[in-house]
C-alpha cells in the first residue's frame, strides 16, 4: 500500500461524513427548538416562570450552593459510566451481538436510569402517588439483574471485583435506607454506601469500555508487514 493510500481518505467516505455531520447538525437545532419551545409552553400555557426552569435550583432559592453537592458529584459519576459504555457500544456495533457488547448497554442503561432518577427524584415522586418505594424499583432491579448476568459471562476478561463492590456498596445502602433505624448518622452511612458504589460502577463501566474499543480498534487496524 502506498503512502498516498495511507494518507488520503476515499472522496466517498469524506462525502459520507459530510451528511452525517448535517444530520448530526439537524438533530441538534431540533432538540433545541424543542425544548425551548417547551419553556415558552410552560411559562404561556401552564403558568410555570421559565425563571424558575433556567436557573439552578440553590440560587432560586437562594440556597448556599453546596447543597446537594454530593447528590451532584453522584450524578455526574451516573453519567460519565453510561456515556462511557453506550459509546462503547454504539462504536462496536461492526462486532455483532457479543457478552461484552450485552454488557455494556445494560451497564450503560442501568447508569443513565439511576442518573436520570437520582437528578429528577424520580423514586420520590412516585412515592406521593402512593406506590410503595420497593414497587418503584423494580425496573431498577431488572435491568441491574440483567447487566449482572451479561457481566458474569465476562467475568474471566472484566475487572469483576468492581462490579462486586458496586452491588454491594448499593444493596447495604438501600437496606440502611429501608431500616427502621432513626438515629444520628443513618443518613450518613445510606449516602456513604450509595456514592461508593456509583464510584464502583462508574470505574467498572469505564473500564470494560475502554476494553471494547481496544479489541474493536485492533481488529479494524491489523498490524502492516
Amino acid at each position: 500500500m502506498n503512502a498516498k493510500a495511507q494518507t488520503h481518505s476515499p472522496p466517498a467516505e469524506a462525502g459520507r461524513w459530510h451528511r452525517s455531520e448535517a444530520g448530526t447538525i439537524i438533530a441538534v437545532i431540533l432538540v433545541s427548538v424543542a425544548i425551548l419551545a417547551s419553556l415558552v409552553v410552560a411559562d404561556r400555557v401552564f403558568g410555570i416562570d421559565y425563571y424558575d426552569l433556567v436557573r439552578n435550583p440553590n440560587a432560586i432559592a437562594r440556597n448556599p450552593g453546596y447543597f446537594g453537592i454530593v447528590s451532584n458529584i453522584g450524578v455526574i459519576f451516573w453519567i460519565v459510566g453510561a456515556a462511557a459504555a453506550l459509546q462503547a457500544f454504539a462504536a462496536t456495533r461492526a462486532e455483532g451481538t457479543t457478552p461484552l457488547r450485552r454488557t455494556l448497554l445494560a451497564g450503560g442503561l442501568f447508569a443513565a436510569l439511576m442518573g436520570i432518577d437520582d437528578f429528577l427524584v424520580l423514586l420520590k415522586a412516585v412515592a406521593t402517588t402512593g406506590i410503595p418505594e420497593e414497587v418503584a424499583l423494580v425496573p431498577h432491579m431488572l435491568v441491574l439483574c440483567a447487566l449482572c448476568y451479561c457481566a458474569y459471562t465476562v467475568r474471566a476478561a472484566t475487572p469483576r471485583l468492581l462490579l462486586v463492590g458496586s452491588v454491594l456498596s448499593m444493596g447495604l445502602s438501600f437496606a440502611a435506607d429501608m431500616a427502621p433505624i432513626h438515629v444520628g448518622g443513618a443518613t450518613f452511612v445510606e449516602e456513604a454506601f450509595k456514592l461508593v458504589g456509583i464510584l464502583f460502577l462508574s470505574a467498572y463501566l469505564v473500564t470494560i469500555s475502554h476494553q471494547a474499543l481496544q479489541h474493536g480498534g485492533a481488529s479494524r487496524h491489523p498490524a502492516i508487514g
